[in-house]
C-alpha cells in the first residue's frame, strides 16, 4: 500500500534508497492500463491523488526537472516554487533547495515570455544545438542559462554531462515520450517510475515512448527489473531499475 498521505518521510525513504547516492536519470510517467500516456492530449486526465503524491515526492528528491520542449508546452510548465515544508524535505536529503528546469528543444519553439522563464525561482536550463537559430537563442540567452550539446542534433549524453558539471547529477524526466525514448535508446535512463492508472483510454493515445522505430538491436537491450511496487484505490506505482 501507498504510505498514509501523514507519512511523507515513508514515501521519500521507499525512493531514494538506491538513487540519492548513485544519482542518474529517473523518468517519471502515468499510463492507463491499456498503454495510454494522455488523454484528450494531457497526462492529467490519468492522474489519481497517489500520483500527485509520487510526482512531488519524484522531484523533492531531484536535482533538477528535465523535460522535453513539447510536453513545456503542453503542459504548461513554469518555474518550480516549493513550499517551505517541500525545501525543508529536500535540506533533510542533503538536496539544494531550489529545483531548476531543464529543458531539451532541438528547434527552439520557446517563448521567452511564459512562466517557465519567471525571474522568481531558480533559472531554467535550455539545452540545445549549434544549429539552432541564433536570433531565438539571443532572446532565451536573456532569461535562461543555454546550454549547446551537439551542432546538428542534441547530444543527450553530453547534455547530461553538462548538467553534472553544475552538481545536477539525480534528473527527473518527466517527458515527453520522445525524449524519454531517445534517452533509452542512448542507455542514458537508469530508473523508470511508472504508475498505472486503473482506466482504459481506449484507442488512439500514444504510449510512454514516442518517435522513430528503434533499431533491431535495440530488442530486450532494456531490461527491467523491479525495485518496488505500490498500490493505492487500485493503482499501481511501480519503480523500476534499467539493467544494462
Amino acid at each position: 500500500m501507498l504510505p498514509d498521505a501523514a507519512d511523507e518521510v515513508e514515501l521519500h525513504q521507499h525512493y531514494a534508497r538506491h538513487w540519492l547516492e548513485p544519482g542518474g536519470v529517473r523518468a517519471n510517467f502515468i499510463s492507463s492500463v491499456d498503454g495510454a500516456v494522455t488523454v484528450a492530449g494531457l497526462s492529467r486526465g490519468l492522474q489519481t491523488p497517489g500520483d500527485n503524491r509520487v510526482f512531488a515526492v519524484l522531484r523533492d528528491l531531484a536535482d533538477a526537472v528535465l523535460v522535453g520542449a513539447g510536453t513545456a508546452r503542453l503542459e504548461g510548465y513554469a518555474v518550480v516554487e516549493l513550499s517551505a515544508g517541500r525545501r525543508a524535505i529536500r535540506r533533510r536529503f542533503g538536496l539544494d533547495e531550489a529545483l531548476p528546469t531543464a529543458v531539451v528543444s532541438h528547434s527552439l519553439q520557446l517563448d521567452p515570455s511564459t512562466a517557465l522563464f519567471s525571474a522568481d525561482g531558480p533559472r531554467t536550463i535550455v539545452i540545445t544545438r549549434g544549429a539552432a537559430d541564433q536570433s531565438v537563442r539571443a532572446q532565451l540567452e536573456a532569461v535562461a542559462d543555454v546550454l549547446i550539446c551537439g551542432e546538428e542534433v542534441v547530444d543527450l549524453g553530453a547534455a547530461r554531462l553538462a548538467l553534472a558539471e553544475r552538481g545536477l547529477t539525480r534528473l527527473l524526466c518527466e517527458g515527453g515520450p520522445t525524449l524519454f525514448a531517445d534517452l533509452a535508446q542512448a542507455g542514458l535512463v537508469d530508473e523508470l517510475c511508472l504508475t498505472v492508472s486503473p482506466q482504459l483510454a481506449g484507442p488512439g493515445a500514444g504510449r510512454i515512448t514516442a518517435g522513430p522505430s528503434w533499431p533491431l538491436d535495440m530488442g530486450g537491450r532494456s531490461p527491467l527489473r523491479l525495485e518496488g511496487l505500490l498500490e493505492e484505490d487500485e493503482a499501481l506505482f511501480c519503480r523500476y531499475r534499467l539493467l544494462r
